[in-house]
């Protein structure tokens, strides 16, 4: 009985406060999506953290290159005009968040299934959007900077994340690697439900230091 809640109890009290996230199967995102458990990020609150995201995106860079990490459904997508962005590419765990995908946004639009952990960018971007998603990487500082090698020389990485469980841990690990240009809180109307949202860079690093 003991052995069985050993990850958990590692989880709770080792890696979470140091800011490591908790991966989930591709098989649980796939069935979630099947389901329609997603479907709540249709919602008004969902659509406010949303439309801030996009606005932040647009005012640091206009016709920008844009990878969607952890793309889902392409949610994200649906809140640009189409004269928008030069070019959009999701990526995502889930297979059938890539089939819903497909299904709805249009063939300029590239969609890739991939673990984010492991994948790699083939191609340069100007902006990185990790979109309530960073949480599920083991070490998402490690994953962050891996795919911010693929930024161009001014491209930024815009994360959101909700205030819940070890989240300031996260934002401390992160902050080892990454600059924060831009920081709000998004809230809903009741004040029920909070997500950070930060636009960062990578700590470029000078003769003599360490980054």
């Amino acid at each position: 009985m003991f052995i069985k809640i050993l990850p958990y109890l590692r989880r709770r009290f080792i890696d979470a406060p140091r800011g490591f996230g908790h991966p989930v199967p591709a098989a649980a995102f796939d069935h979630e999506f099947c389901a329609g458990h997603w479907q709540l990020l249709d919602s008004a609150e969902e659509h406010v953290r949303y439309t801030a995201v996009a606005a932040l995106i647009r005012s640091h860079h206009f016709k920008s290159k844009l990878l969607d990490a952890g793309c889902g459904s392409g949610r994200l997508f649906t809140h640009f005009q189409p004269n928008e962005l030069a070019s959009y590419h999701g990526v995502d765990f889930s297979a059938e968040a890539i089939r819903q995908a497909r299904a709805t946004l249009p063939l300029t639009a590239i969609l890739e299934q991939g673990n984010l952990e492991t994948w790699n960018p083939s191609t340069r971007y100007d902006v990185i959007v990790i979109n309530e998603v960073i949480g599920y990487f083991h070490d998402p500082a490690a994953t962050l900077v891996r795919l911010a090698g693929a930024l161009e020389p001014e491209g930024i990485l815009v994360i959101s994340l909700y205030q819940w469980g070890n989240a300031a841990a996260i934002w401390r690990r992160l902050s080892r690697h990454f600059k924060t240009l831009h920081a709000t809180v998004i809230t809903t109307p009741h004040g029920k439900k909070n997500w950070d949202l930060r636009l960062l860079m990578p700590i470029t690093a000078t003769p003599g230091t360490c980054p």
